[in-house]
């Protein structure tokens, strides 16, 4: 079964325009060069003539071949030719070698005692005699050159500038050893630059003037890039410098500086470079971009995992806006251009709706709830009727594919199979927690600034390990809310059974009274055996109760066999269907264990029959017993009338007492049960409240390294930091004390007027609020463990609350403990009342829920690139934020983010493509209001790709020109 093999392989396909890491060597020798240590093993000495170049490229070849490099450049000292040869015989073997030399080279004075070396680097398909032409005159013919000749008295800028004008790059080879040009460079009081002395150690101030110096003439000389010898050195040469109106930085890679096949094939030697395309022009492209695009071993980025691979939209119809749409997204940043209508917006809902994320759309608050009627509108018009497939790689890297059928009527219908088609059981995407994914549509990173809750939310993600914890504690509220539950089932048992026989349960200590003074000494001793056959006949009725209910539920289990109802899920059955589940039963042995547990059922039922008609034959023996003995009394007292009468008052005493007994026997095992169900809820409240603690402790320590993370990517203008009180989100217990009717003016006076809701919820939470009326113990309220600010509570105020709602008491006439449903009802409903930390984002030390929808966006992304590692979706980052914050915050953060969390976005900001450097782009365009398509994609590197950016989100190349002269900008000012 072929299953999803196909889409993957396109969606493969796809990809292979995406920049990605390869693994570059660029200074590297040949066996021409008079430093190669031998590669072939011969004894004899090889005369260097064709027939042997011949041999000893294919040899040398083969070896590159077998290592693990994707990009080599040959340059040998002061010789090209073998690197020339070796080019093309490697591009009919898809490796790419590009040919190049290593130049020795002389400056003018003031730096003309040292020889420097410099490489250069050309196209694959360039000559000898093309390369040859960066070299002056004086210089030998190839074939007469050993690789110690030495250009001598130019001026090195002006040589750099040659080897450009010839198609070629320019190195600084290693820029730190004797032959580098750092070495070169010392500044002395204001007498310019001299050499470099060996004598004494130069001053700090000395140091500090040389790097400046050294800084400057580096950036404008116009090296392309420089080599270090170490990957530590590099954070000393990543300068960004303001020169001539013109920002600049310079590329700097890893010397390898090999010498032999094995050095070539050391791979803390490599330097990584993102290209799309393994060739000179994919190298050139890249040193443009040196943050991006170059990574030492040490530093290469660990590929975002989880990951969207692709998707695809197939309509049914005419409806749907793809008639069959297959886009693949990058590891990194892919960006979704296009027109406005071009399908953008489209694909995000795609996402949207695939992940199940309508189910969440109310959560958008208001006032942008309309917001949520936009989403589902825009799905209608573009999905109906279509097929969504996401291919998710999960953690594993192992392939999903999420499929879901766009209904208008349901907000989730997605089913997870793996490549061979087979359907993985997945009731849930978004709760499996197997397939995270953030997405932002429309304007909803700004209302994420609204609500202080929200904000806290996404703050969490950045404490490791509180997902546990946050989830403990939603686990212990709901234990809370069922404990309650079970209290007011008890309670209401407890008041039906007060209620029970028009309430005799109250009239106890009457009948106590009335049966006390009947059962004299004398009268007492009549009855005696009576008594006790009365107590033995009530043990064995309440044993052949238990018995007997142990017998019903034994046969109510009967009455339902292990496979009733199984056919009726057959459902217009094939015949092959009806033969598997046939089969399927006799395999499981269904009839033969269904037989067994009834068997054996039926004999538990026989056992305990047997044991009701025993108790029954020792009950019907009591019964004699007291029937004689009853006979006996009547007898004795027959004679004397008022003997005759107090037995039989005594009687009928007894009979209402035990009645009454009996009802407080009942009573006090649903109290005992009440007592622990208060106990328990009272055990769970405090776990509750422990972990509160616990949370808001980890927050608070957390507090300083999140805000030192949000403000990386901020500008001078804008600081980003958190307020914090533990505890200190009330504004649910506040309302619910003032409006819910828990304090009311009968008991409690004008108590909105006298701020008793304020007060009290600013001194205790919900749970130390209920501990403290239900234990009766008022100077527990004042033991929070807020740092908020607490307005004054009197004591009055503690008094009055605790008396007026305190839930027990007890009943004398009935002798027994009883609770007031009401007002426990609301101790523990009140008790549910969630509070919280305090926690937002401030901009400039001011809530972002008060500020303006852009700062509340600026203030936002940071939190929401940082906050975790799932793959981030966004429909237009830059809404809401003018133009420098998108070229100053937003860009920094793509960047640095998209090498630890996969980014979607779609966007009309060519800033975020071009500035962030984008790995894959998709150009959209509309045929049609109602037909889109995907024309291309591909990286920044691609040419179409470009010029579709240009076309698209400049208003052309010509519109681009015009607003250069408008500013003021040449090319060479840019």
């Amino acid at each position: 079964m072929n299953g999803y093999k196909n889409l993957l392989e396109r969606l493969e396909k796809l990809k292979e325009n995406i920049a990605i890491f390869q693994k570059v060597v660029l200074h590297a020798h040949s066996p021409d060069s008079y430093d190669y240590a031998q590669i072939i093993k011969r004894k004899e000495k090889m005369v260097f003539d064709t027939r042997d170049k011949n041999i000893i490229e294919n040899i040398f070849l083969e070896e590159i071949k077998s290592i693990n490099i994707d990009m080599l450049a040959i340059t040998d000292h002061m010789k090209c030719d073998f690197s020339c040869r070796l080019s093309q015989l490697a591009k009919k073997s898809n490796k790419c070698i590009l040919p190049g030399m290593e130049i020795n080279f002389q400056p003018s004075p003031p730096l003309d005692t040292f020889k420097l070396h410099i490489i250069a680097i050309f196209p694959e398909d360039y000559t000898l005699e093309q390369i040859c032409k960066i070299l002056p005159k004086d210089i030998p013919d190839e074939k007469n050159r050993t690789g110690r000749e030495l250009i001598k008295g130019s001026d090195l800028t002006v040589f750099i500038k040659t080897i450009h004008d010839f198609g070629g790059l320019c190195i600084a080879a290693h820029i730190d050893n004797e032959s580098g040009v750092r070495k070169a460079f010392r500044q002395l009081g204001k007498d310019g630059i001299v050499l470099y002395s060996t004598e004494g150690e130069s001053s700090k101030e000395e140091d500090r003037q040389i790097s400046g110096k050294f800084k400057d003439w580096i950036l404008t000389s116009g090296f392309d890039a420089i080599e270090v010898a170490k990957e530590t050195d590099k954070e000393h040469y990543r300068w960004i410098s303001e020169i001539a109106g013109k920002k600049v930085s310079i590329p700097v890679l890893l010397s390898t500086n090999a010498h032999n096949a094995q050095d070539i094939a050391n791979e803390n030697r490599v330097t990584h470079i993102k290209m799309t395309s393994i060739c000179f022009e994919g190298l050139k492209q890249a040193l443009q971009f040196p943050d991006t695009r170059i990574r030492f071993p040490g530093d290469v980025p660990i590929p975002p995992s989880p990951i969207i691979l692709g998707l695809e939209i197939i309509a049914s119809d005419e409806k749907g806006f793809f008639k069959t749409l297959r886009i693949s997204f990058s590891d990194n940043l892919t960006c979704l251009i296009g027109p406005r209508g071009s399908g953008k917006s489209t694909i995000i809902e795609a996402l949207r709706y695939a992940f199940g994320y309508n189910r969440t759309l109310h959560e958008i608050e208001q006032p942008s709830a309309d917001l949520a009627n936009k989403v589902k509108g825009l799905q209608e018009a573009t999905l109906t009727n279509c097929v969504i497939r996401v291919v998710y790689c999960v953690k594993d890297r192992e392939n999903h594919i999420l499929e879901a059928t766009y209904d208008q009527k349901q907000d989730y219908t997605t089913r997870v199979f793996t490549i061979n088609g087979d359907e993985r059981e997945v009731h849930d995407v978004e709760t499996s927690g197997l397939y995270p994914m953030r997405l932002f549509g429309w304007s909803e990173i700004e209302t994420l600034g609204r609500e202080a809750h929200r904000q806290r939310d996404l703050i969490d993600r950045l404490i490791p390990g509180i997902n546990v914890k946050l989830e403990q504690l939603s686990d212990f509220r709901s234990s809370l809310a069922d404990k309650r539950r079970n209290i007011e089932t008890l309670v209401s048992n407890l008041s039906n059974t007060i209620l029970r026989n028009n309430g005799e349960i109250k009239r106890y200590k009457e009948y106590k009274a009335d049966f006390d003074l009947l059962n004299t000494p004398v009268v007492q001793q009549l009855f005696l055996e009576i008594d006790t056959a009365k107590t033995k006949e009530k043990i064995l009725s309440e044993l052949k109760n238990k018995t007997q209910e142990r017998i019903d539920s034994l046969l109510n289990t009967m009455k339902t066999e292990l496979f009733e109802g199984l056919d009726e899920l057959l459902i217009d059955p094939s015949e092959t269907l009806k033969n598997w589940w046939s089969e399927t039963k006799l395999e499981l042995k269904i009839p033969d264990i269904e037989a067994d547990v009834r068997k054996k059922t039926n004999q538990a039922v026989d056992l305990l029959k047997d044991l009701v008609h025993e108790v029954d034959i020792n009950i019907q023996k009591l019964k004699e017993i007291i029937q004689k003995k009853e006979t006996e009394i009547r007898e004795k007292v027959s004679d004397e009338t008022a003997k005759q009468v107090a037995a039989e008052r005594r009687r009928i005493a007894e009979e209402r007492l035990q009645r009454v007994q009996e009802l407080k026997r009942d009573y006090k095992k649903i109290w005992e049960q009440f007592e622990d169900n208060i106990k328990n809820w009272m055990e769970i409240a405090k776990k509750l409240a422990d972990l509160s603690d616990e949370i808001s402790d980890k927050r608070a320590r957390r507090k300083e390294e999140i805000e030192s993370r949000l403000n990386q990517f901020g500008t001078q203008e804008m600081k980003i930091s958190l307020r914090f009180k533990s505890g200190g989100d009330r504004i649910n217990f506040e309302n619910y004390l003032r409006d819910s009717g828990f304090l009311n003016r009968d008991l409690h006076g004008n108590y909105k007027a006298n701020k008793w809701p304020e007060k009290i919820s600013s001194n205790y939470t919900p749970i130390e609020l209920a501990k403290a009326i239900l234990l009766k113990k008022p100077h527990q309220i004042n033991k929070s463990t807020s740092l908020m600010v607490k307005l004054l509570l009197d004591n009055d105020i503690e008094k009055r609350l605790i008396d007026t709602l305190f839930p027990f008491s007890h009943d004398d006439d009935a002798d027994i403990p009883i609770v007031d449903s009401k007002k426990l009802d609301k101790i523990l409903e009140m008790a549910e009342v969630v509070w919280n930390d305090e926690e937002g984002i401030l901009l400039n030390n001011r809530p972002v829920e008060n500020l303006s929808p852009g700062q509340r966006s600026s203030a936002m992304l940071p939190l929401i690139a940082l906050s975790e590692d799932a793959p981030l979706v966004i429909d237009q980052p830059e809404d809401n934020l003018d133009n420098r914050l998108v070229g100053k915050m937003l860009v920094d953060i793509l960047t640095d983010l998209k090498e630890k969390r996969q980014i979607i976005v779609a966007t009309h900001n060519p800033n975020i493509v071009v500035s962030g450097d984008a790995e894959q782009v998709i150009v959209l365009d509309a045929l049609s209001d109602s037909e889109g398509i995907c024309t291309q994609s591909g990286s920044i590197d691609n040419k179409e790709i470009i010029k579709s950016i240009l076309e698209i989100m400049e208003g052309g190349k010509d519109a681009f020109i015009a607003r250069q002269h408008r500013y003021g900008l040449s090319n060479s000012s840019i």
